[in-house]
């Protein structure tokens, strides 16, 4: 008998739905039919279609054990060629029973408390929010707030040293709440600083673990993480998660943009979010001067070489703006000044600017930089700054 070759064996549906990239190609069509029985595909595309709504981030030893147990349950179901499709069934409830065990194992700690509390979003002031109940009221528009090594002590702009009484542990998380109109610099206990940008909330222990360090983001942030080889820093937010060592970098993560944006400056990063594929969480290396954009929709990321300081140059005071839409400027100045701006039509919206705005001016200054090179006009209409097509 001629032995087979593993180039002549087929793969087996456990394959497709373990593999990252046959698991895609399966969902758009693009999978080789020599590669696979018509069987092992209809079945593949079954547990898909059936489980596919259950489907949660998964590590790459938790596929591999996903994998064999799907392997096992239809190995045993073949040996009763009549009972294939219940042996998917029993594959999917090994699937919905295992990604549920796994969610729960899996979730972060510091996840849970930054998406289990309520905050208030039409305060005036930043706010620091300590364990054990404390808060700490902030009026200044650009803030400074630094934490010691131990994080049992915390300086906010020039008062004098707030005290945690050695509390402060892993699990102990603070909160630093910028509503629209202000900013805040973060020096947190390991050295890493972060610059919070209006409309933003961070979550963070005061102290991290031994091994890794966490921190959650919601809104736009830049971060310069000082570099700790044995202690890997991760920023999560509600759709992705990066992973980095030491590096530059800009996260772009309101609950009310239809995309989270990644922009690194310097150093490498490790993109982590649930995509395509059918089992895991999808991985994604960007290296310096790109921009990555996620879409929740597709799930998917798109990565293009940008000119940073176009992302980061906010912490510094100033916008770079490149072929940037109306509307799209319009909203990150109502988030900087804190004021609501308005079109007449969304045509007007539509159009494009580029040039470099000083924001240490008012709003309307800055708006009306940009309508002495357009054929536009800024107008002052109650609380509203209105936009619209100069008046002849």
């Amino acid at each position: 008998m001629k032995k087979m070759k593993d180039s002549d064996k087929k793969n087996g549906a456990e394959d497709i739905l373990s593999d990252d990239a046959l698991a895609e190609n399966m969902l758009s069509n693009k999978l080789q039919p020599e590669q696979f029985s018509n069987e092992e595909l209809n079945l593949a595309r079954g547990i898909s279609q059936a489980a596919g709504s259950y489907v949660v981030g998964l590590s790459q030893e938790q596929k591999n054990l996903l994998g064999s147990r799907i392997s096992q349950s239809i190995n045993n179901s073949k040996r009763k060629r009549t009972l294939v499709w219940i042996g998917s069934a029993a594959a999917i409830l090994v699937l919905i029973g295992l990604t549920f065990v796994f969610q729960l194992a899996t979730q972060s700690d510091i996840r849970k408390y930054a998406t289990g509390i309520s905050v208030a979003s039409d305060a005036q002031f930043t706010r620091l929010l300590l364990s054990g109940g404390k808060e700490i009221q902030i009026e200044t528009q650009e803030s400074r707030i630094e934490y010691s090594k131990n994080g049992e002590e915390v300086i906010v702009d020039a008062r004098p040293k707030v005290e945690q009484n050695g509390l402060q542990d892993a699990n102990s998380f603070h909160t630093v709440i910028v509503p629209y109109g202000k900013r805040t610099r973060i020096t947190l206990s390991d050295n890493s600083t972060i610059w919070l940008n209006s409309g933003s909330r961070l979550v963070y222990p005061a102290t991290f673990d031994p091994d890794k360090r966490e921190v959650y983001l919601e809104g736009e942030a830049m971060f310069e993480v000082d570099h700790d080889a044995k202690r890997p820093f991760y920023v999560l937010s509600r759709d992705i998660e990066v992973k980095v060592l030491g590096t530059v970098f800009n996260l772009c993560a309101y609950s009310d943009e239809n995309t989270t944006n990644t922009v690194l400056e310097s150093g490498a990063v490790e993109l982590r979010y649930n995509g395509k594929s059918f089992l895991g969480q999808s991985k994604e290396k960007m290296v310096p001067g790109m921009l990555a954009v996620f879409n929740p929709e597709n799930k998917s990321i798109s990565q293009t070489k940008v000119n940073t300081k176009d992302f980061t140059s906010w912490k510094d005071g100033y916008l770079v703006l490149e072929k940037n839409t109306l509307e799209s400027i319009a909203k990150k100045l109502s988030r900087y000044y804190n004021v609501s701006i308005v079109f007449d039509n969304q045509e007007l919206a539509n159009e494009t600017f580029s040039g470099d705005l000083d924001l240490r001016n008012s709003a309307i200054q800055v708006l009306e930089l940009i309508a002495e090179m357009m054929d536009i006009e800024i107008a002052q209409v109650d609380d509203q700054i209105k936009i619209r097509k100069k008046q002849n």
